[in-house]
This record gives C-alpha cells, sequence and structure tokens, in this order.
C-alpha cells in the first residue's frame, strides 16, 4: 500500500506514520485542501529576498534542493521507518502526493503524551490511554518543482533552516543592530569580525524584530537550559563577548534556532543531528 503520511524528526530524520485505510483520506483531505489555498493558480508567486511584505493573494518562494533525508520518500518509501511516538521526537508532518510536498509545523501542544486527555463516546467520556499527536487543519508550506514555498517565513523557518537565504547585514545595518536598546557589543569590533553567517543571522533579527518586546532576563534564563551562557549589563542589555563563536552562538539563539525534543528533552539546533 502507497504511503503517503511522513514526520520529520528533530535531528532532521525522515519517520513514515502508518494510517489506517479509513482515516487515509480525512488526513489526506486535510493537506490537499489546506495546500490549494496556500497555492492556487491565481496566486501570485514572488522570490524570497528577506525584504518583502506579502499582500493577499501572494505567496514567497525559494529555489532550493531538499534535505537528503527526504530521498526516500519518493524512491523508498518501504525502508523508511515508522513513527515511534515513544522514541521520536516529531518537527513537522508532512503528507506527499503528485510530487509535491505538504508541510505542517508541530510544537509540544500538539503532542498528546502523558496527559489526561478525555473523549466523548456514548454519552461517556474516557481517558486516551495510548500516546497520541494533533493534526491540524493547516498547510505552512509546500514543496514542488524545486521551488519551497510559504506565506510566514517564521512557520517556514521551523520546517527547513533558510538563514542561508537572507542577505548578509552591511556596516550601516550593523551599526544599526549595535543602537538596539536590547544589545551590548563593541561595534568596530563586530563590524570588522562578522563573518557570513553572522551578517546573515544580524538581518534576520532585525528583520523579525524578535527583540523589539523581548525580556532579556528571560532570555537569559532560557539560554541556561541549552548551557549557553548570556550576560547583562547593569541596564539589562544582552552583552556580546568579543568571540566570534559566541557571538554567533548567541545570535543563534535569539534568532529561535535552538530547540528542545518533545519526549527526550535533549537539546537541539535546526537542521543540525548534533546536540547543541
Amino acid at each position: 500500500m502507497t504511503n503517503n503520511f511522513f514526520a520529520i524528526l528533530t535531528d532532521g530524520t525522515v519517520r513514515k506514520i502508518l494510517l489506517t485505510q479509513v482515516l487515509t483520506p480525512t488526513i489526506r483531505t486535510v493537506f490537499i485542501n489546506y495546500g490549494i489555498y496556500l497555492l492556487n493558480d491565481d496566486t501570485e508567486q514572488i522570490e524570497f529576498t528577506g525584504n518583502y511584505k506579502l499582500d493577499d493573494e501572494e505567496i514567497l518562494f525559494i529555489k532550493m534542493d531538499l534535505p537528503e533525508s527526504l530521498n526516500d520518500v519518493a524512491t523508498n518509501s518501504i525502508g523508511i521507518p515508522n513513527l515511534n511516538l515513544e522514541i521520536d521526537n516529531i518537527k513537522t508532518l508532512f503528507w506527499f502526493e503528485g510530487d509535491k510536498y505538504y508541510f505542517q509545523n508541530f510544537d509540544s501542544r500538539k503532542l498528546l503524551s502523558n496527559k489526561n486527555v478525555l473523549f466523548y463516546s456514548n454519552n461517556t467520556y474516557s481517558k486516551l490511554e495510548s500516546d497520541a499527536f494533533v493534526v491540524d487543519n493547516i498547510v505552512n508550506a509546500i514543496y514542488e518543482n524545486g521551488n519551497f514555498y510559504f506565506r510566514s517565513y517564521a512557520n517556514a523557518n521551523k520546517i527547513f533552516s533558510l538563514i542561508e537565504y537572507f542577505e548578509e547585514a552591511t556596516n550601516d545595518e550593523i551599526i544599526a543592530f549595535v543602537g538596539n536598546d536590547k544589545v551590548s557589543v563593541d561595534q568596530q569590533w563586530l563590524i570588522d569580525n562578522s563573518n557570513t553567517l553572522i551578517r546573515k543571522h544580524i538581518t534576520l533579527l532585525q528583520k523579525s524584530n524578535v527583540l523589539s518586546t523581548a525580556n532579556t532576563k528571560k532570555i537569559k534564563t532560557s539560554a541556561n537550559r541549552f548551557n549557553l551562557k548570556i550576560e547583562l549589563d547593569g541596564t539589562g542589555r544582552i552583552v556580546f563577548p568579543t568571540d566570534k563563536k559566541s557571538c554567533k552562538d548567541i545570535l543563534t539563539f535569539l534568532n529561535e534556532q535552538f530547540y528542545i525534543g518533545l519526549i527526550s528533552g535533549n537539546k537541539y539546533r535546526t537542521n543540525s543531528k548534533r546536540t547543541a
């Protein structure tokens, strides 16, 4: 039987999700119908540059290759291991059909493991005894013919890291970043030592406006969970050390590219198979 439903795990590997014959049409309808809602013949396609704000009936796209871990989906799905909620940490759900991938983001709120979930049947509520997860009525991104389509960069970036598709911050943009009242960093050192990745992270951070509403004390506390040391100055600003690796790590964290496995609790970086 052809399998169409899969999950990408937090380590980047893929698992297939086996569905009963009765359930398969329901899940298929979710992905296909909401995929049409996201991308249809009337949708104007705009190539992503990091600087475009969408209007209605527009969608962004990036020309890219899918990770190698997805190769077997189209050619050898029989060889892909089955999803096991007891040990696997889901990052993304997707449906594959007609050489098109329909992606849906996944987070801990959708995982019904070790929770008192009640279901209603025959006028009585019973407790769900097995692990389960929720499939939302949404498609966050589509991949077809070498193009990755999405409306929300934030959602798309949770599926695949898209940092490389941002332009590098110019020196003037670095100066603007240094002027943020949540940041404390030696301006000239940052200009002189920012490599391509650091400059792209600065661009992403500026575009997302994450720091505009951020609580730096909470940022420091959250970073501790990843053994990432973030210091604050006397006014509560994030202190960027004059060390390229530490600077890059803090920027990566601020751009929300660290995460915790939903079940194992292991710490990861986006699109990395190593722990953080």
